[in-house]
């Protein structure tokens, strides 16, 4: 009988603490109805305020350090991409130290690949120019493609050259791309001349361009899910046509997606969504990349090349393959392999996870499309109802206790709650709602409480010295 009792008491407590804290809600709100209606309304307005102001990027300089965090957190390991380096080493020893790099020795590296039974092979090299050895690479891309393994190779982009350039400024080795230099469509989209790999690689290959824009603090955070070039074919009425970036084209590979197919999907974005679908298997396997802003995404970066399994040994390898000794079971089977250099300087910027090479960004950003862990933030009017909802809940908190208290409540109970509820959605689901403009609202609703108390103690002072005066 016992363990009743206390139950029994336990539930007279709590009946009596909610009795209480309702009374108690009550009293106030009805004591001080016309100052919540204007309390919430001021919270309306602040929730307006505070969602417009991150919306164009106020809160950038306190935005990107968290948002950084977030990489961290969900750092892992990557399944389904690996990496082959050409390293200084072996760009000086076998090829010489020479670019264009060599097509021969290009070929036994993708004919390899073909025997390792890679699922995509991805070049991250410009193979644009013209070489007495193409017919070898040609070669090497058709027996990949009689094995039924695309080839992904860079796009070689045109711009336009209306503006005038320094002479040794290249367009093509900005990467990240500055706004200045560039075209863009009526709807914001970046507009290029051309795009292509290469005119003995039409049609036998996939490709997609590399320029990604870093942002003001020199980070690579968000990456072009496809740009728009001129249509220069005349039967078409559409002046212009969407070419995918590299990652998005390595991912449409993956899925069995020739190049036609890819443009149709890029033709058809709905929802602010590309959709990636297997022609060969039903739609539980499509791949969707949510665009942020028009043509842009925002990756999941896991890590530099340690976070991916890897082969910097060309060497050795292909000395295995020349003499048939090299293993069957190997990383590379059924994987997406990227080839790539990490010899030109150059390419290489900072991540939210450190600094990188192009190869290893590109690849970071390929394996975020795969595995469908793209960041994606809430909407602005997603973001908007729900500071409407902390504004008023703030408003409730500021009536209920004195200003003090009420600023301590928010800060460290609705602030951290809201802040634990957006880390747990985005390391289950990758969504993200940001709540850095939650604790610039509640310090700008404090600031407006304590001028409204400053402002009621000046009111006061100026009846107390009228009436002193008229008496």
């Amino acid at each position: 009988m016992k363990p009743i009792h206390d139950s029994l008491n336990f539930f007279v407590f709590t009946k009596s603490a909610v009795t209480s804290a309702v009374k108690f809600i009550f009293n106030n709100v009805s004591l001080y109805r016309g100052y919540l209606i204007r309390a919430i309304l001021i919270g309306l307005v602040i929730s307006v305020v505070v969602t417009t102001l991150a919306w164009i990027g106020y809160f950038k300089a306190y935005q990107n350090p968290l948002t950084n965090l977030l990489h961290f957190i969900t750092q892992k390991k990557a399944p389904r991409v690996v990496l082959l380096f050409i390293t200084e080493e072996e760009y000086k020893q076998g090829f010489h130290g020479i670019s264009p790099l060599s097509r021969g020795r290009l070929a036994e590296l993708v004919n390899l690949m073909v025997k390792l039974k890679a699922k995509v092979i991805a070049l991250d090299i410009d193979l644009s120019d013209l070489t007495s050895q193409d017919h070898k690479l040609s070669d090497a891309f058709g027996h990949a493609s009689a094995a039924g393994i695309p080839i992904v190779l860079i796009g070689n982009i045109k711009p336009f050259e209306d503006k005038p350039h320094a002479k040794d400024d290249s367009f093509l080795d900005l990467r990240p791309y500055t706004d200045e230099r560039l075209h863009t469509t009526k709807d914001g989209f970046i507009l290029f001349e051309n795009m292509n790999p290469g005119p003995q690689w039409v049609g036998k290959v996939i490709y997609g361009g590399n320029l990604f824009k870093l942002d003001r603090d020199w980070v690579l955070r968000m990456a072009e899910g496809f740009y728009m070039i001129k249509n220069n074919d005349l039967r078409e009425k559409l002046p212009h046509l969407p070419v995918p970036s590299f990652p998005v084209a390595v991912a449409a590979a993956y899925q069995g997606m020739s190049q036609e197919a890819l443009t149709e999907a890029l033709l058809n974005i709905q929802d602010n969504k590309i959709i990636l679908s297997n022609p060969r298997k039903n739609h539980r396997d499509d791949i969707y990349i949510h665009m942020v802003r028009g043509d842009r995404f925002i990756p999941n970066f896991i890590g530099n090349y340690e976070h991916f399994d890897r082969e910097v040994n060309l060497n050795h390898l292909l000395e295995e393959y020349r003499s048939d000794k090299v293993e069957r079971e190997t990383i590379f089977k059924d994987k997406i392999v990227i080839i790539g250099g990490t010899f030109d300087k150059k390419d290489f910027h900072m991540t939210p996870v450190g600094w990188m090479s192009g190869m290893e960004i590109l690849a970071n950003i390929t394996q975020s499309i795969i595995n469908g862990s793209l960041i994606t933030p809430a909407s602005f009017w997603k973001a908007f109802v729900i500071q409407v909802i902390l504004g008023s809940a703030v408003a409730l908190i500021f009536i209920l206790f004195s200003r003090l208290w009420a600023t301590i409540i928010c800060l460290l109970a609705l602030v951290p709650g809201v802040a634990i509820a957006s880390l747990w959605s985005f390391s289950s689901s990758h969504y993200w709602f940001d709540f850095v403009p939650t604790i610039f609202g509640v310090m700008l609703y404090g600031q407006i409480s304590k001028a409204e108390e400053v402002f009621k103690k000046m009111k006061y002072k100026l009846k107390t010295r009228l009436g002193k005066r008229k008496s």
